[in-house]
């Protein structure tokens, strides 16, 4: 018997208000925290390398939108980056399920040759509903916390290097500042300009939350910050990230990822931020140590899981 009361479409722009709505809604009585706002969708819709009308996937249900699930494709690495939900009351039917499977069918015809997913290392449905359809794990990640409003800060022992903001037409200079720093990092997919200037210009970040470090002209380092006006909580509490952080490897073993990150948080903490967040490669044992003697706490974990296509 076929109880299977939804179908698997693609995504047009008249979805956007109803897309909006099956977010909010899961996040607000998932209680996830995440930041989420119509502002953050329409931003992530718009990403130049992303193209909803193909890679956004709904499943549509008693006259509603229930779930989706995007497919972020990079095909320099051969990978397709999953992710998606299911509104809760819809949950345990295999609508899930149905939307991975779609996006991975989808990744596989056009030439993907893996597939990738994330999920909190506490969702035991998704983790059984990821083994059902042969996605394996491989990789955890650490949720990193700082509650900056109590914590001193060290002075920055500049010498020789110069700390400011990103200016405005300076987007190339991030964009090779951050290639270089991760050419060597699992995952890393290589920035273009026009993807560096679309992320710094948006609501939860502008050029000047990206703090720069320099010796004489050259860039070699720096810490992009994000601040969320969404908050995090009912009490309006203010959020920041670390969303990226990288040191340019002739310049690494000299104390400048610290001096770097020092930065990054001093800024933020200027702009009244009270909160800052980070995720981290558990895997990368130096960034881990950095972190840890910063005084960041780890608050969660989470799992990467992939099928070969």
């Amino acid at each position: 018997m076929n109880d299977k009361f939804w179908t698997i479409r693609n995504y047009q722009p008249a979805d956007f208000e109803n897309y909006v709505q099956l977010y909010l809604q899961t996040k607000k009585r998932d209680q996830s925290g995440d930041p989420v706002s119509e502002q953050l969708l329409a931003e992530a819709l718009g990403h130049p390398r992303f193209h909803p009308e193909k890679d956004l996937f709904l499943a549509e249900g008693d006259h509603n939108l229930i779930g989706s699930v995007s497919a972020f494709l990079e095909p320099v690495l051969g990978r397709a980056l999953l992710d998606g939900l299911v509104h809760p009351v819809y949950r345990r039917k295999g609508i899930g399920t149905d939307l991975i499977g779609h996006a991975i069918t989808y990744a596989g015809k056009v030439g993907i040759k893996v597939a990738q997913i994330s999920i909190p290392e506490t969702n035991l449905a998704a983790k059984k509903m990821l083994s059902g359809l042969g996605l394996r794990f491989f990789r955890h990640f650490i949720g990193y916390r700082l509650d900056l409003a109590t914590t001193q800060l060290p002075d920055i022992a500049a010498g020789e290097y110069v700390f400011r903001s990103l200016q405005s037409g300076e987007e190339e200079e991030l964009t090779a500042i951050q290639n270089r720093s991760f050419a060597d990092t699992w995952g890393f997919n290589a920035n273009t300009r026009e993807e560096i200037a679309y992320r710094i210009n948006s609501s939860s970040c502008t050029p000047e939350n990206v703090i720069m470090v320099y010796r004489a002209d050259r860039p070699v380092g720096y810490c992009w910050t994000r601040i969320f006006q969404t908050g995090i909580s009912t009490q309006g509490i203010k959020k920041g990230e670390i969303h990226m952080l990288g040191v340019d490897p002739d310049f690494r073993r000299q104390s400048l990822g610290r001096k770097v990150l020092t930065a990054g948080l001093s800024y933020l903490k200027h702009q009244k931020v009270q909160l800052v967040e980070l995720m981290a490669d558990s895997q990368m044992p130096a960034a881990l140590a950095l972190y840890e003697s910063a005084g960041f706490e780890k608050h969660m974990r989470t799992e990467w899981y992939e099928k070969k296509l």
